[in-house]
């Protein structure tokens, strides 16, 4: 887990005692296993090796990423993942949001739903924005894995816990609630 993210912020707000709602984490791994166990990094290498990294033209670029985001919303996730990541929504609503941290995210309910928001989330790294962000710092064209996070869809900006978070984190922050009062977002940029 990235120092400094929503995420550990979050762990943080909780281990000093601010209520944080449930959630589920599909961590960064996950999806690092999915590119490997379907072989994307050599597939996506090979769609785009006659493209300089360094300096794409655009339009050959946004071409070519409909074929990854479809790669990547296509394939499959072993048995085991799928097992384990409905076993890990089980106890939460039945309205999600599935999201990146510090991302607002999408809606979805549970169960399947919410597992083909999670890989519709890792295609949108494919879009030509984040695609040639990463060329341009010189990540090359894969992304680098991140969690996801899923808890409630039903949130609302609470000054009552953000002033609990900043309390507890000693910086200021914007903060969602569930309807329990408990936290469920931080947006560390915006206050």
């Amino acid at each position: 887990m990235e120092e400094g993210s929503e995420l550990a912020w979050l762990r943080g707000a909780e281990a000093h005692g601010v209520p944080v709602a449930p959630m589920a984490v599909v961590p960064a791994q996950v999806e690092a296993d999915f590119y490997r166990w379907n072989n994307l990094p050599e597939r996506i290498e090979g769609l785009l090796a006659k493209l300089d990294p360094d300096d794409p033209d655009e339009d050959d670029v946004e071409d070519l990423l409909p074929t990854v985001a479809a790669w990547v919303r296509g394939h499959a996730l072993l048995d085991a993942v799928v097992d384990t990541f409905y076993d890990a929504l089980g106890g939460l609503p039945t309205r999600l949001m599935v999201r990146r941290p510090g991302a607002p995210g999408s809606e979805a309910l549970r169960g399947r739903p919410a597992l083909i928001a999670v890989k519709r989330l890792w295609a949108e790294d494919w879009l030509l924005g984040p695609t040639l962000a990463r060329t341009r710092a010189g990540d090359g064209w894969l992304p680098a894995p991140r969690p996801v996070l899923i808890h409630g869809a039903d949130l609302h900006a609470d000054p009552a816990v953000a002033a609990a978070a900043i309390r507890a984190l000693g910086r200021p922050v914007a903060a969602w609630s569930d309807p329990e009062g408990r936290l469920a977002r931080l947006d560390l940029d915006r206050t």
